[in-house]
């Protein structure tokens, strides 16, 4: 399946529709937050460190001893991939979520050859320097993943991008499904009600989740589904309640502050983001923040054009995708970016920033900051605690799945650091 920015939650609600029917399910997806056995899942688990220890040796060592020269091992994404695939030989799973990385044409995920279901989300512009800088080029690298005579289903709305996955599908004999909207499965009186208690990833993505799920079904011959057939049941409504996909309009209470996680980085789940984010402090009085960051050649300019219009910020913090200032952990070192590189990269966004603000008469709020717990630690200084428990920060924290994984971590620390000091 290929996804863009919060679509990665269609894998998910797929995942788990599947396992909801007794199906043994693999997920394989990217990037991770904290560790890099989030990228692996079996029937909805994080892969156990200890698993995914003994599976990583075997298949290193193996591609180890059959190298033909010095550097013939294969790279980060490229390793893992192989990785997964050994992992769910290993725990024998039905079947197998898999989530593109980058585009889809070129991608290391595209090995695989007898895909009956694939799913295409909604397009943006992303990962411009390497698919492409207009849509359809765009849609032509994401169209790269249908598979001869497999069954196609999409809830892309561009004209332009439709154009090219219908040629594309055609080219490989392949069937294409314009999926019906969500809401269309909750018009009965028995579901009608729920459709307002839904998140808005379950809105945007349940419905192409469920026809994925529902084909995959069919074609196993597990049950009978008619292609974009609408209908709920108990079942899929459990399947899609249960889903969990952090890092997309998560919500987390800590210490004082409502952090909103978001890890949006295309134009329209910065639309989805933003939309969230002020539904959920709409009625509050309280100060709002937000930490911002965007890692690539993607302009961001139109992404900070949303995040002003969203509401008006009492603090912008722009910084790097790091916790401190000596990276704690492994799997959050961004190897193709150096710290120097990413703080220029926040200080450019921040002037981009500080235009904005002159050009719409704004007072300018923003920050560079080296790391997050700096950010966090300026927070806490201009905005203390208060003693009343319901006094709470509005935080939103968005533009990078990556600066998630370092906001999350950088609290960590602070916790860590805090508890030693009491003690």
């Amino acid at each position: 399946m290929h996804n863009t920015a919060e679509f990665g939650s269609t894998c998910a609600l797929t995942e788990s529709l599947l396992r909801h029917q007794g199906v043994r399910t693999g997920f394989f997806s990217s990037p991770h937050i904290l560790s890099t056995n989030e990228r692996i899942r079996i029937d909805g688990q994080l892969l156990a460190k200890d698993k995914f220890t003994e599976q990583f040796w075997k298949v290193y060592n193996r591609l180890w001893d059959r190298r033909e020269h010095d550097h013939d091992m294969p790279a980060y994404f490229k390793f893992l991939t192989i990785l997964g695939f050994h992992v769910f030989v290993a725990e024998n799973v039905d079947v197998v979520v898999l989530e593109v990385g980058i585009g889809g044409e070129h991608d290391c995920t595209n090995i695989v050859r007898n895909v009956r279901t694939v799913g295409i989300t909604s397009l943006g512009l992303e990962h411009t320097e390497l698919l492409g800088r207009t849509l359809p080029e765009i849609a032509w690298q994401k169209a790269g993943i249908i598979k001869s005579g497999s069954h196609v289903f999409t809830h892309v709305t561009q004209p332009v991008c439709l154009d090219v996955i219908r040629q594309r599908t055609q080219e490989q004999s392949a069937t294409l499904y314009e999926v019906p909207p969500t809401e269309d499965y909750f018009r009965s009186d028995a579901y009608a009600p729920i459709w307002q208690t839904f998140s808005h990833l379950i809105r945007l993505n349940g419905s192409l989740a469920i026809q994925l799920a529902s084909d995959w079904l069919t074609q196993s011959g597990r049950q009978r589904h008619t292609p974009n057939e609408v209908r709920m049941d108990p079942q899929l409504l459990g399947g899609l309640i249960s889903a969990h996909w952090p890092g997309r309009c998560q919500l987390i209470e800590w210490h004082g502050m409502r952090l909103h996680l978001d890890g949006a980085h295309t134009l329209e789940s910065m639309a989805v983001c933003t939309d969230w984010f002020a539904k959920s402090v709409r009625d509050s009085v309280h100060p709002k923040i937000l930490i911002f960051n965007r890692t690539g050649e993607s302009g961001f300019e139109p992404l900070l054009q949303l995040l002003n219009r969203t509401c008006a910020f009492d603090m912008v913090c722009f910084v790097p995708n790091l916790a401190t200032s000596t990276p704690n952990a492994p799997s959050q070192v961004m190897v193709r970016f150096s710290p120097e590189m990413q703080l220029q990269r926040a200080r450019t966004i921040a002037t981009a920033w500080s235009d904005l603000c002159a050009t719409e008469q704004q007072k300018d709020v923003g920050q560079v900051f080296n790391t997050l717990t700096d950010a966090f630690t300026a927070i806490w200084q201009r905005f203390p605690p208060a003693t009343d428990s319901d006094a709470q920060l509005e935080v939103l924290v968005t533009g990078s799945i990556h600066l998630l994984g370092a906001a999350i971590s950088a609290l960590d620390l602070i916790d860590d650091s805090t508890s030693r000091t009491k003690i």
